[in-house]
């Protein structure tokens, strides 16, 4: 009796500790840790010639033998522009393997080839896949733009240069962020740290932007190439906001609000930050103004891109680019 009653209490107990789907067992795969890796179906590109704007995204598909690190390098012909695409399914498809023809960071896409390819970091001795897409039409941005230069100055811009400075936009260089054309400063300046700006201004009235700042982030793209290193160059912008609705912007009663973005490194940076942050210094204390003294994109009238460059550290040169307001999130080239 004893032994049928111990028996019992075996079998309860075996049978509590199995789990009924083999598929909830708590700890990684066996067959992820120790099976041999191998490309079950091969990995491929959904199209090979992209238009964005009809296609909205494309998409990697393929097989695996288990799950493990993926890395997708998609890398412009042309621009230079990068995409990382990572993972670790054993299985890739639109959920999780989707380029919407955005890159990680400036420069952006252009109509050009793209070099894709497909490696697996953690797997000893294994395959790099290659492709080719060819992007014929990019992505349209989700935003409120305000230039990216491509139509030339505005009938309401104004600039300053300093004597010795040369400020315009320069179109076909190869050089720009995004699309054909930018904005550069170049010139030497030994008396002060100024160096020029451009006025950017709607043909009339606002520029249309939404009334609320708190979900909404000023983009820009900024390229220091001469007179660079840390504390020796950046950028001053200036939000002029008509607040009483005239028509005409006055200092001397309205909202200016001025922000600083220092250099951080070379190569091209996205400046992105809250409209909302304007109001506040780097310690955030509330700045002073003439005006309420409240962001209010909805009534902004003109930006200023003011370079300004170390004056002992002999030429300075910059680039600019592609002004874009987003909502909720920073811009995404």
């Amino acid at each position: 009796m004893k032994k049928i009653a111990l028996l019992l209490i075996v079998i309860l107990f075996s049978s509590s500790c199995r789990k009924e789907d083999s598929n909830n067992f708590d700890g990684p795969n066996l067959n992820d840790l120790f099976g041999p890796f191998s490309i079950v179906e091969t990995i491929k590109i959904n199209k090979n010639t992209a238009d964005f704007p009809s296609d909205n995204e494309l998409f990697f598909s393929g097989e695996l033998s288990k799950n493990t690190s993926w890395v997708i390098t998609i890398i412009g012909e042309t621009t230079g522009a990068k995409r990382t695409l990572t993972g670790t399914d054993r299985i890739l498809s639109t959920d999780n393997a989707a380029w919407d023809g955005g890159a990680n960071t400036f420069p952006g896409f252009g109509l050009e080839n793209a070099f894709i390819e497909i490696s697996f970091p953690k797997e000893e001795n294994s395959p790099v896949l290659y492709d080719t897409v060819s992007i014929t039409n990019t992505k349209i941005d989700n935003g409120y733009l305000i230039t990216s230069f491509e139509n030339g100055e505005g009938a309401n811009w104004s600039k300053f240069n300093q004597t010795t400075v040369r400020g315009q936009i320069d179109c076909g260089t190869g050089e720009s962020a995004k699309g054909n054309c930018h904005y550069g400063f170049n010139g030497t300046v030994p008396w002060d740290w100024a160096i020029g700006s451009v006025m950017v201004k709607p043909n009339s009235g606002t520029f249309g932007l939404p009334a609320s700042a708190s979900n909404l982030y000023f983009n820009m793209a900024f390229k220091p190439l001469e007179n660079t290193g840390i504390g020796n160059t950046f950028l001053q912008f200036w939000f002029d906001e008509d607040d009483n609705g005239d028509g005409v912007f006055d200092e001397a009663t309205e909202d200016r609000f001025i922000y600083e973005y220092w250099y951080e490194q070379g190569g091209w940076n996205l400046v992105s930050y809250k409209y909302s942050d304007i109001q506040f210094d780097e310690d955030g204390n509330q700045i002073s103004t003439n005006g309420n003294g409240l962001p209010e994109p909805s009534k902004l009238v003109s930006i200023n891109v003011f370079y300004l460059a170390n004056k002992d550290n002999g030429n300075a040169k910059a680039l600019i680019d592609h002004l874009i307001f987003t909502t909720n999130k920073p811009y995404t080239p």
